[in-house]
């Protein structure tokens, strides 16, 4: 993991009146036949990218000036470039494609991102700023945010980490994924390898989440009604550093590994558990608790348990993907996908059943060909393939 960007200072390379500046040819930033001023731009001004402009130099953007990149334009590093965007009224917006190594926003300044940035190292919002991305974001090693950043398009980061206010609508994916602020994804697709909170956490509206491997809560998180949290390894609710865990689920928590609570557990969901299941902590509300092992409540309680939780027990839920039964080939493509899936196998299958992770039956398609229309809302589902073979469940995403 690289080091998160911290602000850097970009020395102006010559001091003027404030200017409004448009590119009039492709070329370098540094060339002054670049642009309609026949300068080079100073950290002030406001500018206007309509071509393919060579970012040849690290570059301030500082007391009201701004960059603003034209769709179909872009500003493209021919190194290892950075960029710092400083102080309020300062803005850095994209509507095209940009490269960087690494861009940092500071003081109160601003940035749009609706084209394709792709910025290598590590983005950084500080405290004040804001940013809205509803293009795509990609190919960035680490993310930290201290301002408000709100995603509504496609981001991909290695690691992220939100101190400030982040709130997604649409798809964020990060190899490791961390929040001591404010995380709330009230729509879209949140995908993570690991997840740990220790500050305010939501799932709401229409929106899931999957973790591949492990899923911490040290803070507050809520689950609402209809929402789905995958964790395809071990979940755990309490703070061990003597701080108290709340987690209130109204949705459904499907966890294939082992299952942990020490603080308070609560709500009127569903919870799913494949593997070992302990509680030390209090556990209320309705909430139903299903042991896919077929223990039927937790294997270890220490703590306390209301009476109105209730349990079920193996084959409750739908928790892991299996290989097929027959070892026949099967793939699912596009996955994520939205309205068309395609099916690509050896083996001799009629119909497609469309499972939701609590076992319900949402969708039954005859096999005509490879393409199956879905008509489902967006989250977590198992396909089955059936025909003179039978597969194991192949996990969906639909966004």
């Amino acid at each position: 993991m690289k080091n998160i960007l911290l602000p850097f200072c970009v020395i102006a390379l010559s001091a003027s009146a404030q200017q409004t500046i448009h590119s009039v040819a492709n070329g370098n930033a540094s060339n002054p036949l670049t642009w309609d001023c026949t300068c080079f731009p100073t950290t002030d001004d406001h500018i206007f990218v309509d071509h393919q402009v060579v970012m040849n130099t690290d570059w301030l953007i500082s007391s009201g000036g701004s960059i603003e990149i034209a769709s179909g334009a872009s500003l493209l590093q021919d190194a290892s470039r950075q960029l710092l965007v400083d102080g309020a009224g300062s803005q850095f917006n994209n509507n095209g494609q940009t490269t960087f190594k690494d861009i940092a926003w500071t003081n109160g300044s601003t940035g749009i991102n609706n084209g394709h940035m792709m910025v290598s190292d590590g983005l950084f919002f500080g405290t004040g700023t804001g940013f809205t991305n509803a293009g795509i974001i990609d190919g960035t090693d680490s993310v930290l945010t201290r301002g408000t950043f709100l995603n509504t398009g496609t981001f991909y980061v290695g690691n992220f980490l939100n101190m400030g206010m982040f709130q997604n609508s649409g798809q964020i994916a990060a190899d490791s994924m961390g929040n001591t602020g404010g995380f709330s994804s009230n729509n879209g697709y949140v995908f993570a390898n690991v997840f740990g909170n220790s500050g305010v956490f939501d799932l709401s509206t229409a929106g899931y989440m999957e973790v591949a491997a492990d899923f911490y809560n040290a803070g507050s998180a809520d689950i609402a009604a209809g929402r789905e949290l995958f964790v395809g390894d071990d979940f755990y609710n309490g703070d061990t550093l003597g701080g108290m865990a709340d987690f209130v689920n109204h949705g459904l928590i499907a966890v294939t590994g082992d299952f942990g609570n020490s603080d308070n557990l609560e709500g009127s969901g569903k919870i799913c558990v494949g593997a070992y299941s302990a509680n030390s902590g209090t556990v209320g509300g309705t909430l139903n608790f299903c042991d896919n092992s077929g223990a039927g409540g937790f294997d270890l309680t220490i703590g306390t348990i209301a009476g109105t939780v209730t349990y079920c027990g193996a084959g409750s839920c739908y928790l892991s993907i299996e290989e097929t039964a027959s070892g026949e080939t099967v793939s699912l493509y596009p996955n994520p996908a939205a309205t068309i899936l395609n099916i690509e196998t050896d083996g001799s299958f009629e119909t497609a059943a469309f499972y939701s992770v609590t076992g319900e039956l949402v969708q039954t398609t005859v096999l005509t060909g490879k393409a199956i229309e879905l008509n489902l809302p967006a989250g977590v589902y198992f396909v089955q393939l059936t025909g003179a073979q039978v597969s194991q469940p192949l996990r969906l995403v639909v966004e």
